[in-house]
């Protein structure tokens, strides 16, 4: 009988047991969703989405719309649960357009009314120009008692710029939803402030070592390499274990909410 390892060490290595989309994988044996350390440094907001988006599965059903789609990742998660699925992302996104079915923005989805049952929309708004059109588009596209699942960042650097023009605070993304005709059913922070200076700390140290790679003109650059991205992931996964162990969400986000990495909504249109 082979043994099981530790859910952290489990999360360390390769198995053919897995499947991987962008950076989530699925690791089939042990049937567990999480963020591949290999393909990107920000593990604790990544499985701070992740355990979101798992929590809202109940609400993914019919027809989903995965804006701003990248690489799909997610789509290791809905695709058992919908019938049917379709992305979008625009021309200059750094992540690609290869898994996207329609190339167009936010603030002009080419979809009839009420066309979806399901709408994910993952840390694509603060790149927006016109969020409160995109919200009207999200609001139009739902069919009735259908649900939007987005997050955003709050506490977050600017990214991927020049296309990243703004946050907003929990009232912000309410009062927004209310605007479209959009009920909000919870908003939830991504964690506090202690998630926050972790997250700036890995964003910072990432930008040192980036520096330090292309001044001696290093190929592959040290994020790349093993020990390095160890450094920057390993405090990720102690906050984490911490956090589960401790059970420190429900007073940390009690806490100190206004100082949070950024949030996740999920709202519905009124049947």
């Amino acid at each position: 009988m082979q043994r099981k390892l530790p859910k952290f060490m489990n999360r360390l290595y390769t198995s053919t047991m897995r499947k991987q989309q962008g950076f989530l994988v699925h690791d089939i044996a042990q049937n567990q969703y999480f963020i591949d350390w290999r393909s990107t440094a920000s593990i604790m907001l990544g499985e701070i989405v992740l355990s979101e988006i798992l929590s809202a599965r109940p609400y993914f059903k019919g027809c989903l719309l995965d804006v701003g789609c990248g690489k799909r990742p997610y789509s290791l998660i809905y695709e058992a649960l919908v019938s049917e699925s379709i992305g979008t992302e625009v021309t200059f996104s750094p992540h690609g357009t290869t898994n996207a079915d329609a190339i167009c923005y936010a603030e002009a989805l080419p979809f009839a009314d009420a066309s979806f049952d399901t709408i994910l929309c993952t840390e694509v708004l603060e790149h927006t120009r016109l969020p409160q059109l995109v919200m009207q588009e999200f609001s139009r596209l739902l069919k009735p008692g259908g649900y939007l699942l987005l997050s955003m960042p709050f506490m977050y650097p600017i990214h991927e710029a020049p296309h990243d023009y703004q946050r907003f605070t929990k009232h912000g993304l309410q009062a927004i939803c209310e605007q479209v005709n959009l009920k909000p059913v919870y908003i939830h922070a991504k964690d506090g402030a202690v998630a926050t200076l972790i997250c700036l700390w890995a964003i910072l140290m990432t930008k040192v070592i980036n520096g330090i790679s292309k001044g001696l003109k290093l190929s592959p650059p040290l994020r790349d390499r093993v020990p390095v991205r160890l450094a920057l992931v390993m405090p990720q996964y102690v906050y984490l274990w911490i956090r589960k162990r401790l059970a420190l969400t429900k007073y940390l986000t009690k806490f100190d909410t206004d100082m949070t990495p950024g949030y996740i909504i999920l709202a519905q249109r009124p049947e």
